[in-house]
């Protein structure tokens, strides 16, 4: 799956881009904050239990437990983080909010790393959870 990064301005005009934006924002930001502190309890809460997690061209992980631990080592690998996201395109359809964005981190071992990712959220119990994560590093 490779959904374009540039948002189109009928989205960006459209309810859907808006709705979407003003529930999934909030929740989104407290994920990235969970990850740039090692909050990997945290972080893992966002992703639904039968999640999956791409690093596109690399590999894949299944489910809450082996996302922790590729997020766990993701980090050992970067060190501390601080991550701006740019370019966000948020859609909506039914119980699901999909986000594309790029991303940059600046980490404490490996200087800066930027790429794009897309994220499918559905909604769960009053809230969304992460069912696909896919990413460039």
């Amino acid at each position: 799956m490779s959904l374009p990064v540039n948002c189109y301005e009928f989205l960006r005009s459209g309810n859907s881009f808006t709705e979407a934006k003003s529930i999934l924002k909030p929740i989104f930001d407290r994920f990235t904050k969970a990850f740039d502190e090692e909050d990997f309890e945290q972080v893992t809460s966002y992703y639904a239990p039968n999640a999956v997690l791409v690093q596109i061209g690399k590999k894949g992980v299944y489910g809450r437990e082996a996302i922790k631990e590729a997020t766990v080592e993701y980090s050992k690998r970067m060190g501390r983080t601080k991550t701006k996201i740019s370019g966000e395109c948020y859609q909506m359809t039914g119980d699901y909010i999909i986000i594309t964005a790029n991303y940059e981190a600046t980490t404490e071992k490996m200087g800066v790393v930027k790429g794009k990712f897309t994220q499918i959220w559905r909604k769960s119990n009053n809230t969304y959870l992460i069912l696909h994560d896919e990413f460039t590093m």
